[in-house]
């Protein structure tokens, strides 16, 4: 596929008769898209057809900025199958917008043989969180909200290769889809989420931005002595680095260096880090050159 970083996909089968039907699917391309022809892709909300035209669109669509950003975190346990998925829209832009967050799990790899031949299906919704309304939100210049779901996986789709969706889209007539994310979900096997206040970013400033990979200098503005961890995560949600200290000082200066990353090279682009420490918490992001 093309541009398997830069675009989210969701195969909805919207028919009572099809495999992998569920009522939420059917309503999300009834009740918001109004059409339905098969098969139909659906990007930005309009329908594309024919078929040769779906990969000159995409190919301009992901040259386009989008006004936000988005980070993806949340925790999964493989025991009880649940687990809670948030994401953090970030507006980069200089004017309000607003559009609906919406959520889905969708499953990989399973095969069931359609009467048009297509056996293999991939991106198949399961379930959206909490429903195919999605939530309606107003994002101000600058600002970040965070929408939380808990979700759960049946126990009859493999978990492995279930994945959370999510995307902010305006409503009609546009339906412009501003930005979206995935996340595989056993990625989230582990991870402790703290139930902290955010705080105003000026307990900790990002000083060079953009900047190099081998030099990225944070400024630290918090109590003598405090714990903390800064992560780093990449475009789609993976962290990549994690550092852990405690401060000396009331204000220090942080120097990170993600050009010798393991298995892993940085490349240019867009970046997010975390703060975290016992009292205070704050996200923000980093361009690489």
């Amino acid at each position: 596929m093309d541009y398997p970083l830069q675009t989210a996909l969701v195969e909805y089968h919207p028919e009572p008769a099809d495999f992998g039907y569920f009522l939420e699917g059917r309503n999300r391309i009834y009740n918001y898209y109004t059409f339905y022809g098969y098969p139909s892709l659906f990007a930005d909300g309009v329908d594309l057809w024919p078929i040769s035209t779906w990969r000159p669109f995409i190919n301009s669509r992901v040259n386009q900025p989008s006004p936000f950003t988005l980070l993806m975190t949340g925790n999964y346990s493989a025991s009880t199958n649940t687990g809670t998925i948030t994401a953090s829209y970030q507006n980069d832009s200089t004017a309000a917008i607003t559009a609906r967050v919406y959520f889905v799990i969708t499953e990989d790899s399973l095969y069931h043989l359609d009467p048009n031949g297509h056996a293999w299906h991939n991106n198949l919704a399961r379930d959206m969180l909490p429903d195919q309304n999605g939530e309606l939100v107003t994002i101000t210049p600058g600002q970040v909200i965070d929408i939380s779901r808990n979700f759960t996986i049946d126990a009859s789709w493999n978990e492995d290769k279930c994945y959370i969706v999510t995307w902010i889209q305006a409503d009609a007539p546009s339906r412009n889809v501003y930005q979206a994310g995935e996340v595989k979900v056993m990625d989230l096997v582990g991870i402790e989420e703290n139930t902290l206040t955010r705080v105003p970013q000026s307990y900790i400033t990002l000083l060079n931005n953009p900047c190099s990979s081998s030099n990225i200098r944070f400024a630290l503005n918090v109590r003598q002595g405090t714990s903390y961890r800064i992560e780093i995560f990449d475009a789609i949600g993976r962290k990549i680095k994690q550092y852990n200290g405690m401060t000396s000082n009331e204000k220090e200066i942080l120097s990170c260096d993600l050009s010798h990353l393991q298995h892993n090279r940085t490349n240019a682009g867009v970046y997010f880090y975390r703060f975290t420490s016992s009292v205070h918490q704050a996200n923000g992001k980093v361009i690489v050159r």
